[in-house]
């Protein structure tokens, strides 16, 4: 005879993971210090790219003014300028990219810990029987 509660059970934690379950489990394998780190990295490699070819788009956009400027403009105080701008990018880059990482490793442990108890349960209705 079939257990009504148990099916719904099942459903429910085949539903999970066919939907979330892998992408979960792969993320549940990290510590949450190394998921984060990891993928703040990524994003901290990321945005260097990105603003070196903003900063490479706009040199070759006004590379007229840039050539006849050049003697004429501090080199030190622009690069340090430019160094100033990289930090502050990167910066709230590396931060925007801490926060969403985070939240993300928070919710798949809490779901994690639902599919787990849910697990239990199911092993507690096999039990009884």
């Amino acid at each position: 005879m079939l257990n009504e509660e148990r099916v719904i059970l099942m459903t429910r934690m085949a539903a999970f993971e066919k939907s979330e379950g892998k992408k979960n489990r792969d993320l549940n394998s990290y510590f949450r210090g190394d998921y984060v780190g990891y993928n703040v990295l990524k994003s901290v490699i990321s945005a260097t790219i990105a603003y070196l070819i903003m900063v490479a788009a706009y040199v070759l956009y006004n590379f007229e003014s840039v050539l006849s400027n050049l003697y004429a403009t501090d080199l030190i105080a622009t690069g340090k300028k430019i160094l100033i701008y990289f930090i502050i990018v990167v910066g709230i880059y590396s931060l925007a990219s801490y926060i969403i990482y985070s939240y993300r490793y928070a919710r798949m442990r809490k779901k994690m810990r639902a599919y787990y108890g849910d697990l239990k349960t199911l092993q507690k209705m096999y039990e009884k029987e």
